[in-house]
């Protein structure tokens, strides 16, 4: 599985809740796209694997097979309208524990995943600069220069949409994103 939908999961997660995961219904899709056997074989793997479905399963997940028919929608509905409403983690911790999108837990995954995608993009912008430094040619300086002018644009939208996100990020996180700011404006000085 991607580390998208690794990360997909993991914010799912963190938006419901353990305690709401008994509520969460699996559809599975395209069962008219593969044999039975092949169909079988990957629920089993989507069933049993600790990066996929296991995790939701084991909370009280349950997955259900649709084959795209009104009396298979209907099961499905029929099945969440028989279950006992939750509230949902998110909802608890911004309306009844009075917290900002920013301190709730699926504030604080996005903000480690924006702050990993900032490291990360940091990293490239060295590597680039490292290149540069050793490009002898002027057209390729300036093809280098373009490739790390791109980073650093995407570098700042990255840091443009936090605060819009998930509300401001911690202290360090300002610290961090003003070293490279810094670092990015020097370079094309």
């Amino acid at each position: 599985m991607g580390k998208t939908l690794q990360r997909n999961l993991e914010l799912f997660k963190a938006l419901c809740g353990l305690d709401s995961l008994k509520n969460v219904v699996i559809v599975t899709t395209m069962w008219d796209m593969v044999t039975p056997e092949e169909g079988s074989q990957h629920e089993q793997e989507l069933r049993s694997s600790e990066q996929m479905f296991k995790p939701l399963l084991c909370e009280g997940a349950i997955m259900i097979p649709h084959n795209r028919t009104s009396k298979s929608a209907a099961h499905v509905i029929n099945h969440l309208l028989g279950k006992e409403p939750t509230t949902t983690l998110i909802v608890r911790e911004i309306a009844q524990q009075n917290k900002t999108l920013g301190e709730t837990s699926a504030g604080t995954e996005l903000r480690n995943d924006l702050l990993a995608s900032l490291k990360k993009y940091e990293s490239e912008i060295e590597s680039l600069k490292d290149e540069l430094r050793a490009v002898p040619s002027d057209i390729e300086t300036q093809e280098w220069n373009g490739m790390v002018a791109g980073l650093s644009e995407q570098l700042e939208e990255l840091k443009r949409d936090i605060p819009e996100q998930i509300g401001s990020p911690p202290s360090t996180s300002l610290f961090l994103m003003h070293e490279v700011s810094l670092n990015a404006s020097n370079f094309f000085s």
